[in-house]
């Protein structure tokens, strides 16, 4: 099982995303459930739903890019407490639904796309050469019809 916290830092959030939880929650379990996590402890994972702004902020501090970004994620991989502390992910509200305008997909959709993506980058997936690439890319497909599947 995987419990997980929210911060939500924009209220746009609970206005243009009214149903985030529902969606962030079937994704996050789905792909938990697509990698067998296999774990006797329980997982967690904390969300800060924010804004442009603050993201740009955070992307520039921790990865030197001065420009707003649709998720970031920052693993932590520590057990406490007999709880497996996957780490954290942070969702920008704009970027999301601009970018699912630009690639005509619904919204919710999108979220649950970029947030298969924030927990593959928990998990220790990434995307820096042309082989992880791939390998990250399939999983992300995978794992998406999934949850599009289980509805």
């Amino acid at each position: 099982m995987v419990l997980i916290n929210y911060k939500i830092e924009s209220a746009d959030w609970k206005k243009k995303f009214p149903s985030f939880k529902k969606y962030i929650n079937k994704t996050v379990n789905e792909t938990s459930k697509a990698l067998k996590n296999k774990s006797n402890l329980n997982s967690s994972v904390s969300f800060l739903l924010t804004s442009d702004k603050n993201i740009k902020k955070l992307n520039y501090k921790y990865r030197k890019k001065n420009k707003p970004t649709n998720v970031l994620s920052f693993p932590m991989m520590t057990i406490y407490d007999n709880i497996n502390l996957l780490g954290d992910i942070a969702l920008a509200c704009e970027t999301l639904l601009n970018e699912a305008s630009e690639q005509n997909i619904s919204k919710y959709d999108y979220l649950s796309k970029m947030t298969i993506h924030g927990m593959l980058h928990l998990l220790g997936y990434d995307h820096k050469t042309s082989q992880q690439f791939k390998v990250m890319s399939r999983l992300e497909n995978t794992i998406y019809k999934r949850v599009k599947s289980n509805k």
